[in-house]
């Protein structure tokens, strides 16, 4: 009970690793894994990704959607959330989303746990750009520009194809309706960026696909 005590001073941080568990509740290493898997078991604590956990207590009191986009971008540091979860907040995708999608300069990873699925996509220093920090119920969160996120999912779903074909861009069924000028230059940059041939004129064919 002294321990669940101490336990309490962590119920106002949004997130903390293991060795913040130690030093907040003294505990030793013998003990500090027993205590760690019987306060998951108890509900008091919830395993983010290994070594990293939020408290049920802190969890409960926020809103889930804007905590779990926050917690995104800190999982793997530094990223933005893009690609289909952006998209399908724009309802550029017919399809539902499941999971929290994100761009990194780190390897591509992915973690599983209550609270959702994040998966992390690699993509060059170069185009790691295109995304605004907001402020969400008192959270700041990292997250692309609806014309970001479009290209960083065509990028990466197309960077394999030696040609990219309007067939290609059709068969992913996407609504580009509400698409301004503003917002299709934007693409257009990030395109001319990438200075790859294949994708040089990748915006007349996602658009024209579309007659924007």
């Amino acid at each position: 009970m002294k321990q669940v005590g101490k336990l309490k001073q962590l119920e106002n941080l949004s997130y903390f690793d293991t060795a913040t568990i130690a030093q907040v509740c003294e505990l030793e290493k013998n003990t500090l894994y027993k205590n760690i898997s019987r306060w998951i078991k108890q509900g008091l604590i919830i395993p983010l990704k290994r070594g990293v956990y939020t408290t049920e207590s802190f969890y409960s009191k926020q809103n889930a959607k804007s905590y779990l986009e926050f917690i995104s971008n800190k999982l793997r540091y530094p990223s933005y959330l893009s690609l289909e979860y952006v998209l399908s907040k724009y309802q550029i995708l017919t399809e539902s989303v499941f999971s929290y999608t994100a761009i990194t300069q780190k390897s591509t990873r992915s973690y599983s746990n209550n609270l959702g699925i994040f998966s992390y996509r690699n993509i060059s220093k170069s185009l790691f750009t295109g995304y605004s920090v907001i402020k969400q119920d008192g959270f700041e969160i990292a997250i692309a520009t609806k014309p970001k996120a479009l290209f960083d999912f065509l990028y990466l779903k197309l960077y394999r194809n030696s040609l990219i074909t309007k067939s290609m861009i059709h068969d992913l069924r996407l609504n580009l309706d509400e698409f301004t000028k503003e917002e299709i230059k934007e693409f257009s940059d990030y395109c001319k960026s990438t200075a790859i041939d294949k994708f040089l004129n990748l915006d007349k064919l996602v658009f024209n696909e579309y007659d924007t």
